[in-house]
C-alpha cells in the first residue's frame, strides 16, 4: 500500500516526504538486482518472480507500450512486455525501474490474471488422486508379486540355450531400464528440476547424454576385452568345463556344497524382501507425484524383477528345496513390496518426504545397474567365450538389443511423459 502511494505521490508531481524514502528503497533494489546503477533483464526476470509475476507469460500484442496505450494495462503482462516497454538499450535505471513496478503490481493484482497459478493448478489437476496412486501402485505390486514366481514354468526348460539366451536379453534389459530410471527419472524428480518451469530446461538431453556415455564405453569396454582374449587364443578349449559353468552359474552365483547353498537361498531370500520393500516405497511415493513417473519406475522394477527372481528359483531349487517351498518361500519374500508401497503412498500424500525416497531410490537402482548386472552381463560373456565364437557374437547382439530397448523406453517415457493419459 504504501508502494502504490509513492506512485501516485510521484505520477502526480506531489512532492512529498516519502519520496526520500522511495529512493532509498528503489537504490536498494538496484544495489541487489542491479549493477552500476541499472538493472539487466536478468536482473529484473528475478525481481519479478519474486514478487509474483508469471515469467512464462508473454501477451499477445509484445508491441504495446503501456506509457502511450492505457488500454494495454488491461493486459496481463509478462516480464519480457514490462522490461521492453520500460527499460533502454542497457537496462532499467533508478526512474523507469519505479515505473515498471507499478506496472507488475497492476499485473499481478488484476484478478484477470492468474500469474504463477494456471501452472500450479495445472501440475495439481495432473497430480493422481489418492484411489488412482493406491489403484495404480497395487495393480504393479500384484503384477511383479506374479513375475516372482514365473520361474516354475521355465523349470523344465533352465538349462537350455534358449533359456540362457533369453537371460542374456532380460539381464541387460534390466540394467537400461533401471540405470536410465534411476539417472533420467528419479534423480531429477527428487531435486525438483522436472517440469515445464524447470531452472535447467535441457536436462533430460544432458542427462540422456550420459547414458550415452554409460552404453559407449560398455561397447568400448567389451571390445578390448574381447580383441584382447582372441589375441590369447587357447589351444584347447574345454567345452565341458564351460557347459559345467553356465550350469552352476545361473543369475551370477557360484555354488558349492549342499550346506553352503542352503545358507545362501536364505541370505537370498532376506535379501530379496528388504530389496522389495524399497522397491514399493519407490513406486508408491512416484504414483502419489505422476503417472507417467510411477509407470516408468513400475516398469524399471518389472524389468529388474523378471531375470533376477528366474535366477533365485534356480538357486532355491539347486539348494534342495522342493518347488512348493521354493515358490512360497519366494512369495512371502515378494509380498514384502506391498510394505513399501503402504509406506511410499502414505509418506508421498502427506509429507514432501517423497523426494528423499525417490533420491535413495535413485541410488539403489544405479548400483544395481552398474555394480550388479553389468558384472553379471560381463560373465555371462566370459561363458559364452568358453563356450564358442558363435554363441559371443549372440550374447553380444542380445546384451546391445536389451541396452537400447530398456534405455529407449525410459527416454521415451521421460520426454513424452506429459501425453500420457490414464
Amino acid at each position: 500500500m504504501y508502494l502504490l502511494t509513492l506512485f501516485a505521490c510521484t505520477a502526480s508531481g506531489i512532492t512529498c516526504a516519502g519520496a526520500l524514502l522511495k529512493n532509498d528503497y528503489v537504490g536498494a533494489l538496484l544495489d541487489r538486482y542491479g549493477t552500476n546503477g541499472m538493472v539487466s533483464k536478468e536482473g529484473f526476470y528475478e525481481l519479478s518472480t519474486k514478487i509474483g509475476l508469471d515469467p512464462s507469460y508473454v501477451s499477445d500484442d509484445s508491441t504495446c507500450n503501456i506509457t502511450a496505450d492505457t488500454t494495454c494495462t488491461r493486459r496481463c503482462l509478462g516480464y519480457k512486455d514490462i522490461f521492453q516497454t520500460y527499460s533502454g538499450t542497457s537496462g532499467l535505471n533508478s526512474t523507469t525501474l519505479t515505473h515498471s513496478l507499478s506496472a507488475i503490481i497492476y499485473s499481478v493484482q488484476d484478478h484477470h490474471c492468474h500469474h504463477g497459478n494456471e501452472e500450479k493448478e495445472m501440475e495439481e489437476a495432473e497430480k493422481p488422486s489418492s484411489a488412482e496412486a493406491w489403484g495404480y501402485g497395487i495393480a504393479s505390486a500384484s503384477v511383479i508379486v506374479f513375475i516372482s514366481n514365473i520361474g516354475v514354468f521355465f523349470k523344465p526348460c533352465m538349462k537350455s540355450v534358449g533359456f540362457q539366451r533369453i537371460m542374456y536379453f532380460c539381464v541387460a534389459l534390466a540394467v537400461g531400464t533401471l540405470g536410465a530410471t534411476g539417472l533420467l527419472v528419479l534423480i531429477p524428480e527428487s531435486l525438483g528440476i522436472t517440469g515445464a518451469d524447470s531452472p535447467i530446461p535441457d536436462y533430460k538431453w544432458k542427462l540422456i547424454t550420459a547414458i550415452a556415455g554409460i552404453y559407449v564405453f560398455f561397447l568400448v569396454e567389451r571390445c578390448i576385452n574381447w580383441r584382447a582374449k582372441n589375441k590369447k587364443k587357447s589351444k584347447d578349449i574345454d567345452l565341458s568345463e564351460g557347459e559345467s559353468l553356465q550350469k552352476n552359474d545361473v543369475h551370477g552365483h557360484s555354488h558349492g556344497a549342499k550346506g553352503e547353498v542352503a545358507t545362501v537361498a536364505w541370505t537370498l531370500l532376506l535379501g530379496d524382501a528388504l530389496h522389495n520393500i524399497s522397491d514399493g516405497l519407490a513406486m508408491g511415493a512416484a504414483y502419489t507425484e505422476n503417472v507417467a513417473l510411477g509407470v516408468s519406475v513400475s516398469l524399471a522394477i518389472l524389468t529388474e524383477e523378471l531375470p533376477h527372481e528366474l535366477g533365485d528359483i534356480a538357486i532355491l531349487l539347486h539348494s534342495g528345496m522342493t518347488i512348493k517351498r521354493a515358490l512360497f518361500l519366494n512369495f512371502l519374500a515378494a509380498v514384502t513390496i506391498y510394505m513399501g508401497l503402504i509406506i511410499g503412498v502414505v509418506v508421498g500424500e502427506n509429507t514432501d518426504a517423497n523426494t528423499y525416497i525417490f533420491a535413495f531410490a535413485g541410488g539403489l537402482f544405479v548400483y544395481i545397474a552398474l555394480a550388479d548386472m553389468i558384472p553379471e552381463m560381463n560373465n555371462q560373456a566370459n561363458q559364452a567365450e568358453n563356450i564358442g565364437q558363435d554363441s559371443t557374437r549372440v550374447v553380444f547382439v542380445l546384451q546391445n538389443l536389451g541396452l537400447l530397448i530398456g534405455f529407449a523406453i525410459v527416454i521415451l517415457i521421460t520426454v513424452f511423459g506429459g501425453n500420457i493419459a490414464v
